[in-house]
């Protein structure tokens, strides 16, 4: 018989069908290794693909925990030894261990080794005959003891260079695991960080948000007819830039200056603001001067939001260009301008003021209607209309542009102005398409 025919006919001979073995199983033992679920179960599963391929009567797989200076027992097989049991290792033996090459024998001379080896216990209660260290790059990882060989030969170097390749495998595997581990944790506390500084950011945005409110109040406090003026304008403006899909930047600084437009009148006499009568030349001059004196104020304030001295600066410009003060056209205004504009103007309609009484619904919408394309841009005004109609029919969930409105009026009434506005006032491009289609 010869050498072919004795190794059971496999080209060169017993050492290629290991290696063969070996190459078969490491590709299910790297999915198994890479694999989330049941870790500890896959280690156990590794080391009998280790075992199996030498092959070997016991064995057990350690993992190695350096802050504690152990070695931790994972998987076992042909050993009283459970999981769990713990084994000192030295930091001189971690080091020898953690540079060596290939495996170490019990019964070798090796410093720092060989007294650790016969101070282990499990080694010497699993008959163990080699201990091969599991490293990745320059971290070890583990280790694996292994016991007699079934064939009762020794290890030659061929068992030596399998060991340590699947070894290495096995720590591969193993390490990506630690690795997965501290990013989940690392994730877990950095989305807690991010939850506890969104939560600190609410609150900030709300203690900012009350600071400008009273702010805004202590505005409306100079003047007693108009009481919660900053606060309603602000409630409409909002409303309306939520209906035209404003981004939210722009709906928080349109909220901010909406509170804060009004701050120019500090510089105005309340002998001015409170006159009963027509006002003179001069005296119209100082009312006219707050929105600068409010930009001019507002301009030194670094506002997390975009244009909110600007839109305070410019809520009394008119969209033919005749407003003031600085008498901007249509396409020299902001969105937000256009809307505070709209909103601060149907608040003053729709208050008691010293010169006049507060005007009733109908009449206010019908004011904004006649002011379209003057003083109004008509898209906002549209957007005006449409959220008006869904709060006087009690399809909003609380009401915005009516949170200062007398609430007297008669719904059917104002319900059929505003629709007879909003027929008017269709895109042109509509009223184009009706018209050709009759």
């Amino acid at each position: 018989m010869n050498a072919r025919e004795r190794d059971g006919g496999a080209p060169g001979g017993p050492d290629v069908r290991k290696l063969m073995f070996s190459i078969s199983t490491m590709e299910e033992l790297g999915d198994a290794l890479s694999s989330r679920d049941h870790f500890r179960d896959n280690l156990h599963t590794a080391l009998l693909s280790l075992m199996g391929s030498i092959p070997v009567a016991c064995g057990a797989l350690l993992l190695h925990e350096p802050r504690r200076g152990e070695l931790v027992l994972v998987a076992a097989r042909g050993t009283a030894a459970r999981p769990g049991l713990r084994i000192a290792l030295p930091p001189d033996a971690a080091l020898a261990l953690q540079h060596r090459r290939r495996p170490l024998s019990v019964n070798a001379h090796v410093p720092a080794l060989s007294s650790w080896v016969r101070r282990t216990s499990l080694l010497k209660e699993m008959g163990a005959e080699i201990v091969a260290p599991l490293r990745f790059k320059d971290e070890l990882v583990g280790a694996v003891a292994l016991g007699l060989k079934y064939t009762g030969e020794t290890y030659t170097a061929g068992d030596h260079e399998l060991i340590m390749v699947m070894a290495n495998y096995i720590a591969i595997g193993v390490h990506n695991q630690e690795l997965l581990r501290h990013l989940e944790s690392a994730n877990t506390a950095l989305r807690r960080k991010v939850s506890e500084n969104r939560r600190l950011y609410r609150n900030l945005e709300s203690i900012y948000a009350d600071t400008v409110r009273a702010l805004g109040a202590a505005i409306d406090a100079k003047d007693p007819y108009t009481g919660g003026h900053s606060d309603r304008v602000a409630k409409i403006a909002v409303a309306l830039g939520q209906a035209l899909g404003l981004p939210e930047h722009e709906i928080n600084a349109l909220r901010i200056a909406s509170h804060l437009h009004d701050i120019g009148k500090i510089a105005v006499d309340n002998s001015i603001l409170l006159k009963p009568g027509r006002l003179e030349p001069g005296e119209l001059t100082q009312i006219h001067r707050h929105p600068t004196v409010s930009y001019d104020i507002l301009s030194n304030i670094a506002f997390p939001y975009p244009d909110v001295a600007l839109i305070a600066r410019h809520h009394h410009e008119w969209v033919n260009g005749s407003g003031y003060p600085d008498r901007l056209g249509p396409s020299q205004l902001l969105p937000g301008m256009k809307i505070i504009c709209l909103a601060d103007s149907f608040d003053a309609m729709t208050s008691d003021r010293p010169y006049r009484p507060a005007l009733k619904l109908t009449e206010a919408v019908g004011r904004i209607r006649e002011g379209v394309s003057v003083q109004f841009d008509p898209q906002v005004t549209r957007a005006f209309l449409k959220v008006l109609r869904g709060e006087v029919l009690g399809d909003e969930a609380s009401a915005q542009v009516l949170s200062g409105v007398d609430r007297r009026f008669s719904g059917p009434a104002v319900l059929d102005c505003i629709d007879r506005h909003l027929r008017e006032l269709k895109p042109a491009r509509r009223r184009a398409g009706a018209a050709a289609a009759t």
